[in-house]
C-alpha cells in the first residue's frame, strides 16, 4: 500500500503542476479537468491512507506465529558502506547489460533512499533507466564541490521538486504611517505591489569516459572519480548558469579605470545599493579584475586588498569578501574587466530539481569503440533574478 501511496502522491503532484501551468496560461477548460482528477486523485489518497492506518491498528502476531498478510518483514537499514557498493555495483551491471544484478543493487538503494525520505516523496531509484544519486555518494561530491569555490554559495539556493513552478515576492514599501487627525478618516496608502517569478528547470548533461580496468578497481576507486569529474561540471554548469545572471547588470554598469576605481566602487557600496544591502554586500569578479584590485595602494601605500583567511581569496575589499571565477567563465569583454558587488542571495536564486541522475553503458556512444565505459549524468537546473536593484555592476578598463 505504501508504494500505491507514492505513485498517488506523485500523480498528484503532475495534476497541481498541470493546474498551474492552466492557470499562468488562463485556459480554465485545461483546469477545470485538472481540478476534476484531482478530486478523484484525492479520494484515493483517502482511501488508501484509511487502509494503512487500519493496518497499523491491527494487533501484532504472537512470536512465532506466522502473519497471515503478504508484505514482507521490514528490511535492514542500509550502512553507508552497503549504500556504496551497490551503487557501484549497478553502475558495473547497468554498463555489462546484468539486468538481475542491477535489480539487486537497485534495491539496496531503493531501501536506503525510502530511510533517507522517510515521510516524504520520493520517485524511486530509477528514473528514465538510471539511478538517482543517493545521499552518501551526494555528500561526497558537494564535499568536492565546496573546493572548488561554486558561485552558489553566494547565492539563494532552492532545492524544488517541481519541472516548472512560481514564486511571488513582493516590492517593498516606501512610505511610512500616514500622520492623521482625531476622527478623521484614514487615508489609503502605498498598497503592497507583488510579482510572480516564474521557474523552470532544464536538463544539464554530460558524458563521462570511465575505463574498464576502473570499473573493475574498487567501489572507493570508481566512486572517487566519478564524484571528482561531477562535482567539477556541475560547479561549471552552475557558474556559467549565475554568470548569465550576473552579465544582466552589465547594461547598467559604471565605467571605471585603475585610477580611479576606488572612488566607482565606494559609490556603487554607498549610493547604488541601498545601505541594508551594502551592509551584506560581497564582491565578485574575473581573474583580471582581481590582478588590477590586488596591486592597488592607498594613499599609505598599503594593498587595498586586505588579508581575510576566512574567504576563499583570503582578502577583503573594504571590509567585504571578494570571490573570483576563472576568465573562462567570466570574460573579460575589450579590455574591461567585470566587477559585481552586492547581496547576491537577495539578487537571485539557483532553483536545482534534485537528486543527481546517472546511467552506464559500455555499447552506445564511443564505449564500444575505445573498450570503455561511458557514464550519463544529468541535473536540472533555473535561475532567476528576483531583486535587480540588490546588486550593481562596475566595469574596470585594464591596461
Amino acid at each position: 500500500m505504501k508504494k500505491k501511496l507514492l505513485d498517488l502522491l506523485a500523480k498528484k503532484r503532475g495534476i497541481v503542476d498541470r493546474m498551474r501551468q492552466a492557470d499562468a496560461a488562463g485556459d480554465q477548460t485545461a483546469f477545470d479537468a485538472a481540478l476534476a482528477e484531482n478530486t478523484a486523485v484525492d479520494a484515493e489518497i483517502a482511501r488508501v491512507k484509511a487502509i494503512m492506518e487500519a493496518e497499523e491498528n491491527v494487533p501484532a502476531e504472537p512470536e512465532g506465529v506466522p502473519t497471515s498478510g503478504t508484505d514482507p518483514p521490514a528490511a535492514e537499514p542500509v550502512n553507508s558502506r552497503e549504500c556504496v557498493h551497490a551503487f557501484a555495483e549497478c553502475i558495473r551491471a547497468q554498463a555489462r547489460g546484468q539486468r538481475a544484478a542491477f535489480e539487486t543493487n537497485a534495491d539496496v538503494l531503493r531501501r536506503a533512499m525510502a530511510a533517507e525520505n522517510a515521510g516524504a516523496m520520493t520517485e524511486g531509484v530509477e528514473a528514465d533507466g538510471g539511478l538517482l544519486v543517493p545521499q552518501d555518494i551526494q555528500t561526497r561530491i558537494n564535499e568536492l564541490r565546496r573546493s572548488l569555490v561554486p558561485l552558489s554559495d553566494l547565492f539563494a539556493v532552492e532545492n524544488v521538486s517541481f519541472l516548472s513552478g512560481s514564486r511571488v515576492v513582493d516590492t517593498a514599501p516606501n512610505k511610512g504611517f500616514t500622520k492623521i487627525d482625531e476622527m478623521a478618516e484614514i487615508p489609503q496608502d502605498d498598497k503592497p505591489a507583488f510579482r510572480k517569478i516564474a521557474y523552470n528547470v532544464e536538463d544539464y548533461a554530460l558524458i563521462l569516459p570511465v575505463s574498464n580496468d576502473l570499473l573493475r578497481d574498487t567501489d572507493e576507486a570508481l566512486l572517487a572519480y566519478i564524484s571528482r569529474w561531477l562535482a567539477k561540471k556541475q560547479i561549471i554548469t552552475e557558474n556559467n548558469l549565475l554568470v548569465t545572471k550576473l552579465a544582466a547588470l552589465d547594461t547598467g554598469a559604471a565605467a571605471a579605470t585603475e585610477t580611479d576605481v576606488v572612488k566607482v566602487l565606494k559609490t556603487a557600496l554607498n549610493k547604488t545599493l541601498d545601505p541594508a544591502i551594502s551592509a551584506t554586500a560581497h564582491f565578485v569578479t574575473n581573474q583580471d579584475g582581481f590582478n588590477a584590485l590586488d596591486q592597488l595602494v592607498d594613499g599609505n601605500k598599503r594593498p587595498l586588498l586586505q588579508p581575510d583567511p576566512t574567504g576563499s581569496t583570503g582578502k577583503l575589499l573594504f571590509g567585504r569578501g571578494i570571490t573570483v571565477v576563472s576568465n573562462g567563465i567570466l570574460k573579460t569583454a575589450t579590455s574591461k574587466a567585470p566587477i559585481y558587488c552586492g547581496d547576491f542571495t537577495q539578487y537571485a536564486t539557483l532553483f536545482r530539481r534534485q537528486p543527481l541522475e546517472i546511467a552506464s553503458t559500455d555499447i552506445g556512444g564511443n564505449a564500444w569503440k575505445t573498450n570503455s565505459t561511458e557514464v550519463r549524468a544529468i541535473t536540472r537546473l533555473d535561475a532567476q533574478v528576483f531583486d535587480s536593484e540588490a546588486a550593481a555592476a562596475v566595469s574596470l578598463t585594464i591596461a
